[in-house]
Order: structure tokens, then sequence, then C-alpha cells
């Protein structure tokens, strides 16, 4: 579609009366006309969905106002009703190398109505003209309409609004559908302003859907009326739909009659935060504008993303948000910002835009720290990453090339984490090419090895290969171990595979199908169920239990006894204890999710989980390490919520209805129409299928035993409940007793004499570093003598005694100090292997001599390997034995470099 958008929780209206037609001035005004124009006429008023697509994980972000209607659209789910209305926040990121550009924008707002199986063109094309001409006011003769040139209805009732058939013009882009796949679909028609001949191409031609700057498309109305199969052809929908979509940047640029939406009140505040910050100005100069517009537009996305709990990372979203978090400190590093400043940014963002999107201000700690934290890691990456950059720059220049190599790129993506986008710019500024498809190759490789190292086919996969027709299991044991009647074994798996089995004897590994169980199938994080099936003529040990697809679940395991057959009664029955704890660990994690979001931010969100017999763990987003009193805190507050004695109670409902009443859907989680909602006393509800205890008391004790990094912006905890609570903390003070017996010290006085003790270790190696590095001294004097003069440049190179490598390069350090214009390299054997080290004054430097370049040089002879700066460098070799070697390379390395230069 040609515009579309995305959702904020709730858009609130700044005023709180609808204002008469012709007075709608602000984006806030805008939005809220919109809303209350089509409430008028009937809609309901949806919410704006999260930037983060529900329940389809094939969708990277949320880039129009229609992704939460497709569901309605194709039956899948009923509406709220069948007509809507919704402010839809929206993320598109192919146009990120591109923004900074007047036209470009990531994050953008959509204006939407909707119609399922409800009004048509009819209404929809009337309601449009009348809101854009008499409530914002448009000129007539300033909006032009573009239709498909098959969609005569559109045609005649444009013409019977009003507009005149020369203001109406065929488009063969007005088309809406899945290209080449199936799905519904229909025309389009777009609405244009024109915003006059000195902004044209010139052409006589000229006409809506020109690339110039005259017409500039703000609204979209799409009319699904066919439905189109895989080979293309179209039938006429059942019931038809209307998806519109209306860019509010551009509609507020139009009505505040400025030049681009950058101008417009929903930027202005931000880029004149950004101008302050870097104490220049907007429109003095090309350059300048830029960059303004670049930091503002990423400032406003980075903003909306952490606010729906995308943290970055090297993937997926994770990946966009990095990007522009990037791009923004880059491009604020060409403004002259030298200090942390996007923070400040968002905070901008999140007081412009928090009265409409209400979620920024409850969200608003999270989102400052996610934001800060990864532009301070970047500060460093970025330090790293363009001085690198620099030297190839330089290298390729002197060497004539036209372009930086794709493997050295790669590695400056794989190994510092330096977007290969950011590289291409900055080449680009430097009138250099990077070669994208050496890069690529580099990146293919590096799957490949990574394939290579964890291909696998999963247990449920190989399980379910071949149970075909089988008829289907109904899972009945949330709440209880055993069936008040029997089940039926439908289906058998011998060890060789095969689910044509009718029978298994004694001893024999394999797997079951049951019509009917109590064993709950592993999913949602909970392990499955163990326990044993016994039928008249056997007896089958359960060790695990797995859902096979949607409709079987396999229990797998070892004939004990007798032996199985296909088609005979059977009586599961659930191992009461494995179930039990397992059960009060899995309501200990939604307690846990609750309190998390408590206490770290509603932007917490679950993102994976393990919930077994001797322990749960939960993987979650934050950007950093919890602290001390964060843990503590959370421990506490899980204990007492525990304590309450809060009443657990589910119920099967549909998605929607589950949706309104505030339950948390698990990220990442594929749900069908009717969910299952776990409620714990109204404070934690989620969509959850797993076994329950119907108190929390029944928990017990609850003890936080780890916190640690998972990846990038995800952090994982793993706690304990009950008896393995209990057992934990008893081998806890065992040990402590343990610790107070070896130091010689009550366990109440323990911390103090630990406390002593690492101070006097401290204090003894700060001794030692000094002795240490006055050794260094006296060493370094000594060699001094032994320098030689090459062209005016005092060169040292020697192979020395040292405790390690931090002598080393002080002893480096002293001796270019005390000897000039100087080059100084020093090796040393330390512990069995080696280390060689490269030094070069700052007027030793400016002479040509480059200690990176000497030291790969030297070492590369002894079959070593290093790397540096320009000014120090350090590296080794793998045989000490060959430092000699190395050490020897220097003078002849650096006679020679002089003698080029």
């Amino acid at each position: 579609m040609g515009l579309r958008g995305t959702r904020a929780p709730s858009i609130k209206a700044v005023h709180s009366s609808m204002r008469p037609p012709g007075q709608v001035r602000t984006s806030d005004e805008i939005r809220r006309a919109f809303l209350d124009f089509f409430a008028d006429r009937g809609h309901v008023e949806q919410p704006s969905s999260s930037l983060v697509p529900h329940n389809d994980p094939s969708v990277l972000l949320t880039t129009a106002g229609m992704q939460q209607m497709i569901p309605y659209m194709l039956g899948r789910a009923q509406p709220p009703a069948r007509r809507m209305t919704s402010v839809q926040r929206c993320f598109r990121t192919g146009d990120i190398d591109e923004v900074g550009n007047p036209r470009n924008l990531t994050f953008f707002e959509m204006l939407g109505n909707f119609s399922i199986g409800d009004y048509f063109k009819a209404e929809a094309i009337p309601w449009a003209w009348e809101w854009v001409t008499e409530w914002l006011r448009f000129p007539p003769d300033k909006v032009r309409i573009t239709i498909h040139p098959t969609d005569d209805e559109a045609l005649q009732i444009w013409l019977k609004t009003g507009v005149p058939r020369d203001r109406i013009s065929y488009l063969e882009d007005n088309w809406w559908g899945p290209p080449g796949a199936e799905g519904p679909c229909g025309p389009d028609s777009e609405l244009y302003y024109d915003r006059g001949p000195e902004l044209g191409c010139g052409h006589d031609d000229c006409a809506p859907g020109c690339d110039c700057d005259r017409y500039l498309e703000f609204w979209n109305l799409v009319f699904m009326q066919y439905y189109q199969d895989r080979q293309g052809d179209r039938t006429p929908l059942a019931q038809k739909h209307i998806d519109t979509g209306a860019g509010l940047e551009r509609i507020t640029a139009l009505i505040q009659e400025v030049p681009t939406v950058y101008q417009t009140d929903l930027f202005q505040p931000i880029i004149d935060r950004v101008a302050e910050i870097a104490e220049t100005g907007f429109g003095r100069d090309a350059r300048t504008d830029y960059a303004l517009r670049v930091v503002a537009d990423h400032g406003r996305g980075m903003t909306f993303l952490a606010g729906d709990g995308v943290l970055p990372s090297n993937e997926g979203r994770g990946y966009v948000m990095r990007r522009i978090i990037r791009r923004a400190v880059r491009y604020g590093r060409l403004l002259g910002i030298e200090r942390p400043f996007l923070g400040s940014i968002a905070e901008r963002v999140v007081e412009r835009m928090g009265p409409s999107h209400p979620e920024l201000l409850e969200r608003r700690g999270g989102i400052l720290e996610a934001i800060r934290l990864e532009e301070a890691r970047f500060a460093e990456t970025l330090a790293t990453g363009t001085e690198r950059l620099a030297a190839w720059i330089e290298h390729a220049r002197a060497a004539g090339a036209d372009r930086v190599a794709g493997d050295l790129l790669f590695q400056l993506h794989d190994t510092f984490g330096f977007p290969l986008e950011l590289s291409e710019e900055i080449l680009a500024e430097a009138g250099l090419a990077a070669d994208r498809e050496g890069f690529d190759r580099a990146m293919v490789q590096q799957q490949a090895r990574s394939r290579a190292g964890a291909r696998f086919t999963t247990a449920a996969e190989v399980l379910a290969d071949g149970i075909g027709g089988a008829p289907r299991s109904e899972f009945v044991g949330w709440d209880r171990l055993e069936l008040d009647d029997t089940a039926t074994i439908v289906a058998l798996r011998g060890e060789d595979g095969d689910w044509a089995v009718e029978e298994l004897g004694a001893g024999s590994p394999g797997a079951l199908v049951l019509d009917v169980t109590t064993f709950y199938p592993e999913g949602g994080g909970q392990v499955g169920d163990r326990g044993v099936i016994e039928t008249p003529n056997g007896r089958f040990q359960v060790t695990d239990t797995r859902r096979l697809d949607e409709h079987h679940i396999a229990h797998v395991g070892v004939v004990e006894d007798g032996q199985l057959r296909r088609g005979v009664d059977a009586n599961p029955v659930v191992n009461a204890e494995h179930r039990g704890v397992t059960t009060r660990h899995h309501t200990l994690t939604h307690i846990l999710h609750r309190t998390l979001k408590d206490v770290l931010g509603e932007n917490t969100e679950q993102r994976g989980s393990l919930v077994a017999p001797h322990v749960a763990r939960f993987d979650f987003n934050y950007p950093r390490a919890l602290d001390r009193d964060q843990l503590e805190q959370i421990n506490a507050r899980v204990n007492r919520h525990i304590l309450e004695h809060l009443p657990v109670a589910w119920q099967v409902m549909d998605l929607a209805e589950a949706r309104k009443t505030g339950a948390t859907a698990i990220f990442g989680e594929k749900y069908g129409s009717q969910v299952r909602v776990v409620d714990i006393g109204g404070w934690s509800k989620e969509l959850c299928g797993g076994t329950h205890v119907h108190r929390s008391s029944e928990v017990g004790t609850a003890i936080l035993v780890r916190e640690s990094g998972l990846a990038s912006g995800i952090r994982r905890v793993e706690v304990l409940a009950g008896e393995a609570a209990f057992a934990h903390a008893w081998e806890q003070q065992e040990r402590l007793l343990h610790l107070a017996r070896t130091i010689g010290a009550p366990v109440d006085q323990l911390e103090g004499k630990l406390t002593q003790l690492v101070e006097e270790l401290d204090q003894a190696r700060r001794e030692h570093a000094r002795l240490a590095q006055q050794l260094a001294g006296r060493r370094a004097e000594q060699l001094v003598d032994a320098a030689v003069d090459v062209d005016g440049v005092r060169v040292l190179s020697a192979q020395v005694e040292a405790p390690n490598r931090d002598a080393l390069r002080d002893m480096a350090d002293q001796l270019r100090a005390k000897l000039g214009t100087s080059v100084v390299a020093l090796g040393a054997e330390l512990d069995g292997q080696s280390a060689f080290v490269v030094g070069a004054s700052r007027d030793a430097s400016a002479r040509g001599l480059n200690a990176g370049d000497l030291l790969r040089e030297a070492l590369a002879a002894a079959g070593g390997k290093g790397g540096g700066r320009p000014d120090f460098a350090q590296g080794g070799v793998k045989n000490p034995a060959q430092l000699g070697t190395a050490v020897a390379q220097v003078v002849p390395l650096v006679r020679r470099a002089l003698e080029r230069a």
C-alpha cells in the first residue's frame, strides 16, 4: 500500500472537545479529528498495535495499520466491530539508508478507517472527500485523485462526489495485493495534494505518480474485493472490505504549510534539541540539515522501538534498533557531538509524543536505559571501527584501488559489531566503494560453518515422522493425574521409528499415542510429564511426553513388563512428585514475570523459559545486569505474593477477548483462536497452556539463585521453589560454615574477615606492581646504550625478561621516553609463551614508521602475528625459540621504511 501505519496503546485526546472544521492546525488536533470523524460514523476506535507484530513472527515490524486487521479480513478471528478506526505507529526499514533526505522516514503514524464486510466504496470515498475538504479545509482544486484503470465503479463515485474528471487520473500502480501469491486483493484510490508547478519536474505530462515533489500522496483507500489464487486468477470476495491509510506526518506538513515533514510540530522540538546540543541550527547548510534529520528520525524510531520492548542485538528487530542507534551516533559525531546525547533526544521524544502515546511515559525509564547503554557500547566500537577503516582507506588510495575488500569489512562487522551500512557510508564519503560481493561471500562462509556445527533434527520432528492419520489425542490433565475412565492406544512406535507397529514387547523402547491423556507434553517452557501407562497385559514407563503436532501427543519410554498392543485400553498415571514440583515452578515463573515488570518496567518481556522439577529458568529483555538492590527487591516481592495465598484460576476464551482482559502474550509464541488465560489473583494474567497450582502459597518458599547475561539485551534468572529452594538454602549454609572454619572466623564475622584479607591481598599486589615497574625502569636504563641510530631515529630491539605483558609494555614506554625520536621493540618469554611489542614515538611515526606494520612484518618472519596502532602494537610467536628471529628483523625493517619515505 502507498502509505500505512502503527499503534500507540490508546491514543488519547490532547483536547477534550472535538475541533470544528477549519480549526485543525496541530498534529495532535489532526490525529484526534480523524478518530472523532469516523467515530461519528459508527467506527469503534482501536488502540495501536505494537511495533512488534502480534502472533506473526514472519513479519519483522508493523508497517501498516491494516496488519492488525488481517485476521478479521481473512475470517480467522471475530472483529470487535465491523467498523473500526485507529492511529497506528509504524516502522519501515527499507528507507534507513535514505533517511536524512527530506522525503524519507523510518517511524511514522498512520491514520486508518476499516470496514470488515460492512460499507464499501460508496461510503468510503465520500467520507474521505468530506474529511479532506471540510475538516482539513484543503482547497478542492488542490486535491488530485488516482484510480486503477479497471475501477470504473470508483471513478463514478468520485465524479458523483463532486470531483471534476480532469482531476482524476489512472495509475496502474493503484492495485493492492500479494503479487503472484494467494490472498485478498483489490484496486485502490490515492489522494494527492498539488503543491504547485514550481516544485514540478517541468514536463508537460507531470501528474500524480511522478517522482518530482509537486504531487504529494497523503491517503490511500484500498478496496478489498477479490481473492487471488496461486495461479493468479481472481474471484469476487463474499465480503468486501475497506482498508485506508493516511500519513499523519504528510498531512501535518500540508496543514502547516511547510516544505517537509521535518519542519512540522512532530519534528521541530526534536530537531531543536539536537541542534541545541550540537550548538548549531536547522537551515544553516545542507550537510548539517541532513545530519539533524537523521538524528531526529532515528531518535523517534529508537524511542518507540524501545517502548515496545525491542532491544539492540545482532538479529532481526534488534539489529534494526542497533543500526539506527549507531547511525544516529555517527551523525551526531558529524555534528560535533562527542559526548553521549541520545538519552536527551529520547527524553524530548517522550515529552513531545507522550501525551498521545502514554506507553512512552509509562516505560520512560526502560526506554532511556536501553538507548543510553547501546550508545555507550557503540562509542567504543565507533572509535575502533573508524580507525581501522581510515587505515584501509589510506591503503586503498595508495594502491590505486576504488574499493575496500569485503573480507576486511566482514571482519569489522563480525568481530566488532560495526554495521556494513555504516562502513559503506564512510567509504562513500571518502570516494570509495565497499566490496559487497566479498562481504556476502564471507558472510555465507561463516553461516555455512555455523550450520555445519549445528545441524540437527528435533526429537519431536523425528517422532512425528509417519504419525499421519492416527486418531487425535486430547489432553485433559491440567488439574488431574489419572483418568476417570480408560484411554485407548491409537498408535505405537518401535525403536526403528515405524508408527505402524502393532505390538511392543518387554524391554522395548518406543512411544505411544493415546486418544485421551493426563500427561502434559513439553511446551511453553514446561518439561513433559513422566509416569506409567498400564494395560491389561503390560506396563509402560514414560520418561518424557512430547507434542508431535497440533493433534498428537507422544508418550516416550520403555515397556517395563508384559506387552503393549495397539487398540487396547490403557490407564495413564502421571508421576505426582515430578508433576508437583514442575507445576510449582511454572506458577513461580508467572509470579516472577509480573514481578519483573513491576520492578524493571512494563516493557520487560519474557524471551524464553525452562520449567523443570529442579529449576525454573526465565529469560527476559533488559539492557544490563541486575544490581544487588534489584535482585533483593525481586526476591522479596516474589515471596510476598506467594504468601498472599492468591487464587490461581484459568479460563479458555477467544484470543481477542483474552487481549481485552490485559492478558500477557509471550513474545514469539503462536496462538490459535482459542487460548487459555491463567489468572493469579487478578494481578498476573498470561496466555498459558501449562499446569499450575490452585493457590500461590502452594509454590512454597522461592529463592532467586542466579542472574546472568544470555545475549545482548537478554538476561536470565534461575529460581527455585519449595523443596528445591530448601535444599539449595541448606547447601549454601553448609558451604558458609565450611568457609568460616577455613578462614577461622565465626559466620557473623565472616564478611569483615574476608574484606580484611582482600585488602591485604590488594596491597600486596600493588607492592608487587611497584617493584616490577621499578625493576623495568632499571632494566630500561641498562638497555638505552644498546640503541642504534638509523638516519636520526634511535632503534632498540632486544629480548628481555619481564614478569608479565604489562611490565613489558611499561618497559617499552619508558625506553621510548628516554630515547626521544625512536622505535622500541622488545620480546619476552612469559610462562612458556612469547610476547612481542613495538612502540614508535610520535615524531618517528611522522616520518612514516608505523609500529603495527613493523610488528606484523617482524613476526611474519618468525611465524607469529599481531597488530595494533601506528604508535604501539603487540603480538607473539607460536614457538618462543623464534622470538630472536623477530627481534633481529626490526632494525633492517626501520631502515627500509625510512628509505621508502
